[in-house]
């Protein structure tokens, strides 16, 4: 099925990567779900639905299931003390891939009085993925599982999810943003103000940027959807990006961190700023591809994952 048969159930207005990235992933998915796991994918979620008191960072969703689910994770990881989960901390100077990421990240604990959860993106996605294939779970609990893997898989393919460079994946930066006023940091130039920068300058809506992409990369369906799943290749891939295109796209480059230097955000930040580095076209020719490749390649996996766990 191709994403353009969605855009009724989609029609919403511009916001950031946290609304906007996450629902083109979750649109794009859709778009290439078999039958069976999207029925299951829509039956799960529409009988344990999100708690309706819940305070919703994205105001306007799309009526689709799983682009509605999408932003889940955000609202809620305050509460279930999940922030740790959403990223992993590989050093942005640690080139040399392994399959082992356990250095970076601990595994999954419990929910304890006054604690953040430990774990890392890589670790919640397999605790995740469990709960949703257990037969024995309730229906609620794989409800929550799903919710999070439709969400994880996303932020895993954020580059700067899967890297540090001694600033809290580049959010301890300041930079200039084409003529804003106010200085950002390069997280969030990554997670949504390239995207509205592209679209503004397009004038193209959300959904039709998300079938614009689908369209663009389908080709793609056949390499980036087969069922093999690797979240390990997928978070190496993402810093890879991070260093070579992230960071060393800046001009000048910020320079690569030591391994074991300690994060103090207030001093990274004024560091960066001493460089006076501006994010304008050139940054954005370079950027803005990868970012709308990672996106679809993001859809075609998350679409791939949940084939597999409802086969037809």
């Amino acid at each position: 099925m191709r994403l353009a048969a969605l855009l009724p159930l989609a029609g919403v207005p511009l916001f950031g990567w946290g609304c906007e990235g996450h629902q083109a992933i979750a649109l794009i998915a859709r778009a290439h779900l078999s039958g069976a796991a999207s029925q299951a994918v829509d039956r799960l979620l529409g009988e344990n639905p999100i708690d309706p008191s819940l305070n919703r960072f994205c105001k306007d969703r799309p009526a689709d299931p799983m682009a509605d689910a999408a932003t889940w994770a955000d609202d809620i990881k305050n509460i279930e003390k999940t922030g740790e989960w959403h990223y992993i901390d590989i050093p942005l100077a640690i080139a040399r891939e392994t399959p082992d990421v356990s250095l970076w990240c601990a595994p999954v604990g419990p929910l304890l009085p006054g604690k953040d959860r430990t774990g890392c993106i890589v670790d919640a996605i397999s605790y995740e993925l469990a709960v949703l294939k257990d037969p024995w779970r309730n229906a609620s609990d794989r409800a929550r599982a799903l919710r999070y893997i439709i969400h994880f898989v996303g932020d895993l393919h954020q580059p700067l999810h899967a890297e540090d460079n001694a600033d809290r994946g580049g959010n301890c930066t300041s930079l200039a943003f084409f003529s804003e006023d106010r200085p950002s940091n390069l997280h969030a130039i990554w997670d949504f103000k390239l995207i509205e920068h592209e679209l503004a300058l397009n004038r193209q809506s959300q959904p039709r940027f998300a079938a614009a992409l689908d369209e663009r990369f389908s080709q793609h369906w056949a390499e980036w959807g087969q069922p093999k799943i690797d979240v390990v290749a997928w978070t190496w891939e993402s810093h890879k990006i991070a260093r070579d295109t992230a960071y060393a796209a800046l001009n000048p480059p910020i320079p690569l961190e030591r391994v074991d230097s300690q994060t103090d955000c207030s001093t990274e930040r004024d560091r960066v700023a001493a460089e006076h580095i501006a994010i304008g076209s050139a940054y954005d020719d370079a950027a803005e591809p990868v970012i709308e490749e990672q996106l679809a390649k993001a859809g075609y996996r998350l679409a791939a994952l949940l084939n597999q766990i409802f086969p037809q």
